[in-house]
């Protein structure tokens, strides 16, 4: 027999973890459902970052308390614990690969600003995990790890989720199950979206890495066996270790390769001579055009279910938090009569702050690397041109915005001097598909 509750989550990450949390302090009785294990135990690829801390991200600005040791959104008034380690970021460099650097954010000036100059921190993602699963026990959120969804059913007033044995009735469930959710998959939801390719991640903690900079990301592009990839280089929450991260969007890539051509060959490699693989991870990731209704048949999606490619941590945390205080809404309209508007409310803000508010062509050609210019030698030219400080960011979507405008000024070299290359950046206009074809008949999204 079904056991019952007033809604079910899916997916204990930050999307479902705050989803619980809000319709658990709401007095709702609820389900968080995890296929892992081990709730506070992250296993995929994550950069553990909380960007966009110097600009609004979907309608909200996100802040840390360092006092009481915790963090905020404050334009939605909520907050929640973090107890563990944290470093600010106060921007981004990313390198040629024959080491030219474009400054995003100039360091001594952001720091010069005090804890206002931040672009970011990192933080550490298992420690959040376990801060979050105490405060959703805390509002009587019932979880149960170990339960892979298998199928869910929908009636006029209920839906039903089954998978590992269990099943769990509920008024409403919120799909927070990540970027390849099996829930939006099972409901049709995922019909009609367009399908640009998968992204494909290697990460590890590491320590002994040597940056030129500290409290910075780090960005470095390259080819291996004539295949686009890049490294990215995070500062770990914890000060002696770094969060390493090879990426493609190519299938034919090979990580492992790429891996030790970054840290053996490349003009980074010296980065790395002391370097110590400690922790590793994996993703593989479903790259799609947004989902533009993510509410069908009493159930709500959010977090990186319904997104691109992923919403980040904090459009994760805040889409959750939305989606709680949504279905908390629609189930007390329901039960004192009244006309129910509060899916709506989630809805309206899903389609304002994300869906017609942001590029998400332009944000999802950020990994079309090595598949426009595709030798080194022309993207050390092109970028090599860019030598001006670029305004400091670590958003989703604005750091984009800038580099494309920083190109746009050495546009005119270009056309004057490389006029073949011209040719070739002139496809970045191109649908997202038509730039991805390529690689997208190589590899299908993940079920």
């Amino acid at each position: 027999m079904a056991k019952r509750y007033d809604v079910i989550v899916v997916g204990a990450g930050p999307a479902g973890f705050l989803a619980a949390k809000a319709a658990g302090e709401n007095g709702l009785k609820v389900a968080l459902l995890e296929k892992n294990p081990d709730p506070t135990r992250h296993t995929r690829a994550c950069g553990e970052t909380l960007g966009s801390m110097n600009e609004y991200y979907m309608g909200n600005i996100t802040g840390y308390n360092s006092r009481d040791k915790r963090l905020f959104f404050s334009s939605d008034g909520f907050s929640f614990k973090y107890n563990g380690p944290y470093q600010n970021l106060y921007g981004v460099r990313m390198y040629t690969p024959n080491g030219h650097k474009i400054v995003i954010g100039d360091l001594e000036e952001q720091k010069k600003k005090g804890d206002y100059g931040k672009v970011g921190i990192s933080f550490d993602k298992d420690i959040m995990f376990q801060c979050l699963l105490e405060e959703v026990k805390a509002c009587s959120v019932d979880v149960f790890p170990g339960i892979n969804v298998q199928k869910v059913t929908t009636t006029a007033n209920s839906v039903t989720a089954e998978g590992s044995g269990q099943s769990f009735e509920g008024s409403y469930l919120i799909a927070a199950d990540g970027v390849n959710s099996r829930v939006a998959q099972m409901m049709g939801m995922n019909e009609g979206r367009t399908y640009y390719c998968n992204l494909y991640a290697l990460s590890y903690y590491m320590s002994g890495v040597e940056l030129p900079e500290p409290n910075v990301i780090v960005r470095v592009v390259g080819f291996v066996k004539e295949r686009g990839a890049e490294i990215f280089i995070m500062p770990h929450a914890t000060e002696e270790i770094h969060n390493v991260s090879l990426l493609s969007a190519d299938p034919r890539a090979d990580l492992e390769a790429t891996c030790d051509y970054f840290m053996n060959k490349a003009f980074c490699a010296p980065w790395f001579k002391n370097a110590k693989k400690l922790r590793s991870f994996s993703a593989n990731e479903n790259c799609y055009s947004p989902i533009i209704d993510p509410y069908k048949d009493r159930v709500l999606v959010a977090g990186d279910v319904g997104s691109t490619q992923e919403l980040e941590n904090q459009g994760a945390m805040l889409s959750g938090w939305k989606a709680g205080q949504a279905i908390s809404t629609a189930i007390q309209e329901e039960n004192l009569g009244l006309e129910v508007t509060g899916i709506s409310q989630y809805t309206n803000w899903w389609k304002e702050t994300y869906i017609n508010y942001y590029d998400h062509e332009g944000y999802i050609k950020a990994f079309t690397h090595g598949l426009i210019l595709t030798v080194e030698e022309e993207v050390n030219y092109v970028y090599g041109l860019v030598k001006e400080t670029v305004p400091a960011a670590w958003h989703p979507y604005t750091l984009g915005v800038h580099i494309r405008q920083a190109m746009a000024k050495v546009m005119p070299i270009i056309q004057e001097e490389r006029p073949d290359i011209l040719q070739k950046l002139q496809r970045r206009s191109l649908p997202a598909t038509e730039i991805y074809a390529e690689v997208a008949k190589l590899s299908k999204p993940v079920s």
